[in-house]
C-alpha cells in the first residue's frame, strides 16, 4: 500500500538511516511521477472518445501516444514496485536452508537481480541510441519511447545499493554481490572474456527460470534474466532486441484498459462506491444465517460488476468488515477466509484485468470474454452463499433475523444505483461498440470521478491523487510482467517447444474432456506457486493452439483459465488472496488457510461445471453476440 512509502523498519546506523531517507525520498518522487503518467493516459484516451463522439473526428495520437505514456509508467513506477516486492517472488529454496544457506541463496539471488537490471541498463542505451526517426502521429523523436529505459535500470541500480545499505546486517553480502554482477557482466558481455553457449536455449532457458524462482527473485526479472541468458547462449537475440520486444510486449491499446481500471477501483473506494454497495448487501443478504459473511459475498460480487481488481476488493473488506463481524462472534480465521474466497469474484464478473490480459494473449474478444464471465461469476458467488450457510449453521455464526422490509431495502438501494449504473455503462458500452475496451476503463475513471465528487461527495482530490499514486505501482507491475513475457515467449516459439508440446498431446491424448482436467490440474497445481499474470503468460500461449484444435471455444477456455488461475490465490503456500486479509487484521495465515479449504473444494465443484458444462460461459455470448 502507498503507506509504505512513508513507514519502514529504523536503519541500524547513520549510513544505513542516510540510505532509507533517500530511498524514501525517491519512493514519493516515482510514486508521484507515475502518477503524472497515469494522469496523462486517462486524459489522452477520453480525449479519444470525446473527440470522436463530440466532434465527429478521431485524434490519430492518441493510440500512440497511450502506449508510450503506458511505457513510461511502466518503468517509472518500476523501481519503487519491484522493491515494495509487488512482484510475487518465491524464496522456496532459500527457507528450507540454515542461515549460513540462506546467505549464500541471498548473495546469488541479489546477483541475478543486478545482473539482470545491468543488461536492461545496457541495452537501454543501445536501443535508445539506435532508434532514429521521428514518430508519424506524436511528430517527437522514436528514441524518446526507450529513452526511460536506461533511466529507470540506472535507479533500479541505486535502489540495490540502497537497500544492501539500509541494513549494517546485509551489508557486506548485498555489496559483494552487486560488485560480482557488475564483474560478471564486465567479463562476458563488455570484455568478452568467456561466453556461454547451449546447443538447447530452450532448456538453459528453462533451468535459468526455474534456479532463480526458487531463489527467491521476483518473477519478471527470472523471466528477463532467462531470456538474457538463452538468447545469449543461442545466437537468438542481442540484448537490445529482448529489451524491445519488453516494450512491444507491452504495447497493445487493449493493455491500458489495466491501469484505467485500477485507477477506477482505487477512486470507487475513496470516493463512496464502494461503501453504497456493502450497506445495500447488508440490507439485501444481511437478515440471513451467517448475514455478514453473506455480505462480503454479495458486496464481492457487486465490486465485480465495477472493477477488476480482486487485491482491492480482499483488502478493502478486510478493513471495512472483519472488525464488525468479529464482535459479532465470527472467528477471524473464518472472517478472512471468506473474505479471501470472495475475492475471487472481481476477476471472474467483468469487468476483469484478468480477463483482458487473456484477451491480448489469446487476440480474443474482450466483449465477449467479458458477457461470458457473467453466469461462471454469479454460479461462484451462489456456492459460496450456500457454503458459507452451511458452515455457519455447523457453527453457530450469526443467526438468521427477519427479512428486512421494503423500505429497509429501498434507501440503500436508491443510493448505490448510482455505482450499480457503472457496470451498464462498462459493459453495455463495449457490447454495443460504443466504446473499446480500454475507454470503458477511462469512462469507469471518470464515472467514478464524477459520482465520487458530485453526487457522493465523500471524495477528496488528495484521496484521488494518492489512488493514482498507487494505482501507477500496481499498473507498473503488472506491464512489466506482461513485457517480459514476450522475449521469454519469443525464445519458448524458437524452440518450437509449443509446437512440440501440441503434437505430443495430440498423439497421446486426442479426447478434449481429458485436456481439459489435466489442463485444469497443472492449472491448480500452478496457481499454488505462481503468479495468476506469469502463469497466463506462459501457459496460454502453449495450450490455446491445442484446445482451439480439439474444439474448444477460446472465450471458454478464456473463463476456465481465470476461475482456475484466481483459485491459486487461495491455496498455500502462496495464496496471495490469504495472506491479504491475513496481513491486514493480524490473523494467523495458517489458520486462515484451514478456514479456507472447505470454499476451495466447493470452488474446485464450480471450477468443473464451469468447464464441463460450455453454455454455463457461452450462454450471454450466443444471446448477444
Amino acid at each position: 500500500m502507498l503507506q509504505n512509502t512513508t513507514q519502514a523498519e529504523p536503519a541500524g546506523d547513520a549510513v544505513g538511516r542516510a540510505a532509507l531517507r533517500l530511498r524514501l525520498a525517491l519512493d514519493t518522487a516515482l510514486s508521484h511521477l507515475g502518477a503524472t503518467w497515469l494522469l496523462a493516459i486517462i486524459v489522452v484516451v477520453f480525449s479519444g472518445v470525446v473527440s470522436r463522439y463530440a466532434f465527429n473526428a478521431s485524434f490519430s495520437w492518441t493510440e500512440e501516444g497511450g502506449l508510450w505514456l503506458f511505457t513510461f509508467l511502466i518503468f517509472s513506477a518500476l523501481p519503487i514496485a519491484t522493491h515494495r516486492s509487488k512482484h510475487i517472488a518465491i524464496p522456496m529454496l532459500r527457507d528450507m536452508l540454515p542461515q549460513g544457506g540462506q546467505a549464500v541463496v541471498n548473495f546469488l539471488a541479489s546477483m541475478a537481480i543486478t545482473y539482470t537490471i545491468v543488461r536492461l541498463l545496457s541495452a537501454g542505451i543501445t536501443i535508445a541510441d539506435m532508434t532514429s526517426g521521428t514518430s508519424i502521429t506524436l511528430g517527437l523523436p522514436s528514441w524518446w519511447q526507450y529513452a526511460v529505459i536506461p533511466v529507470s535500470a540506472a535507479v533500479l541500480l541505486l535502489y540495490q545499493l540502497l537497500d544492501g545499505l539500509e541494513r549494517p546486517e546485509k551489508r557486506g553480502v548485498a555489496m559483494a554481490a552487486f560488485a560480482a554482477a557488475i564483474l560478471v557482466w564486465l567479463i562476458t558481455d563488455v570484455w568478452e572474456l568467456t561466453e556461454i553457449r547451449s546447443s538447447s536455449p530452450t532448456l538453459l532457458l528453462a533451468l535459468a527460470f526455474i534456479a532463480t524462482l526458487i531463489m527467491g527473485v521476483p518473477i519478471a526479472f527470472c523471466m528477463l534474466f532467462a531470456a538474457f541468458v538463452a538468447s545469449d547462449a543461442g545466437d537468438l537475440l542481442p540484448p537490445a532486441a529482448v529489451v524491445h520486444n519488453v516494450v512491444v510486449g507491452s504495447s497493445k491499446f487493449v493493455l491500458l484498459a489495466i491501469p484505467l481500471f485500477i485507477a477506477a477501483a482505487q477512486i470507487m473506494n475513496a470516493g463512496g462506491l464502494t461503501v453504497r454497495l456493502i450497506a445495500l448487501a447488508r440490507a439485501l443478504v444481511g437478515h440471513l444465517r451467517g448475514g455478514l459473511a453473506q455480505v462480503n459475498v454479495l458486496t464481492s460480487v457487486f465490486f465485480g460488476f465495477d472493477s477488476g481488481s480482486s487485491t482491492a476488493d480482499a483488502s478493502l473488506l478486510a478493513k471495512m468488515t472483519v472488525p464488525e463481524m468479529i464482535r459479532n462472534g465470527y472467528p477471524a480465521p473464518f472472517c478472512c477466509a471468506v473474505i479471501a474466497a470472495s475475492a475471487i469474484l472481481p476477476n471472474i464478473i467483468p469487468p476483469s484485468i484478468a480477463m483482458l490480459l487473456f484477451a491480448s494473449i489469446a487476440n480474443v474478444s474482450v466483449g465477449k470474454l467479458f458477457l461470458a464471465g457473467i453466469l461462471p461469476g454469479l454460479l461462484i458467488a451462489a456456492l459460496l452463499m450456500v457454503t458459507v450457510y452451511v458452515l455457519a449453521r455447523r457453527h453457530g455464526y450469526g443467526q438468521a433475523t427477519p427479512r428486512p422490509g421494503w423500505q429497509s431495502v429501498s434507501a440503500p438501494l436508491k443510493q448505490a444505483i448510482p455505482a450499480l449504473m457503472l457496470s451498464v455503462l462498462i459493459i453495455g458500452g463495449i457490447r454495443f461498440g460504443v466504446v473499446t475496451a480500454t475507454e470503458a476503463g477511462v469512462v469507469a475513471v471518470i464515472y467514478a470521478l464524477g459520482i465520487g465528487l458530485f453526487y457522493y461527495r465523500d471524495l477528496k482530490f488528495a484521496e484521488v491523487w494518492k489512488g493514482l499514486r498507487e494505482s501507477s505501482i500496481d499498473s507498473a507491475m503488472v506491464g512489466f510482467m506482461i513485457g517480459v513475457a514476450a522475449p521469454f515467449a519469443w525464445v519458448l516459439i524458437s524452440g518450437r517447444v509449443p509446437q512440440q508440446f501440441l503434437q505430443t498431446m495430440v498423439v497421446h491424448v486426442n479426447e478434449a474432456w481429458l485436456i481439459l482436467l489435466l489442463l485444469n490440474i497443472v492449472m491448480l497445481i500452478a496457481g499454488a506457486f505462481l503468479d495468476l499474470t506469469a502463469i497466463m503468460l506462459i501457459v496460454v500461449p502453449l495450450t490455446l493452439p491445442l484446445v482451439l484444435q480439439l474444439g474448444v471455444d477460446p472465450i471458454h477456455f478464456g473463463i476456465i483459465v481465470v476461475v482456475n488461475l484466481m483459485l491459486g490465490g487461495l491455496t498455500p503456500p502462496y495464496g496471495l488472496l490469504v495472506f491479504i486479509p491475513s496481513a491486514i487484521t493480524g490473523t494467523s495465515v495458517q489458520a486462515t488457510f484451514r478456514a479456507v479449504m472447505p470454499m476451495f473444494f466447493v470452488l474446485v465443484l464450480g471450477l468443473a461445471l464451469i468447464t464441463y458444462v460450455p453454455s454455463i460461459s457461452l450462454a450471454f455470448v450466443r444471446a448477444f453476440f
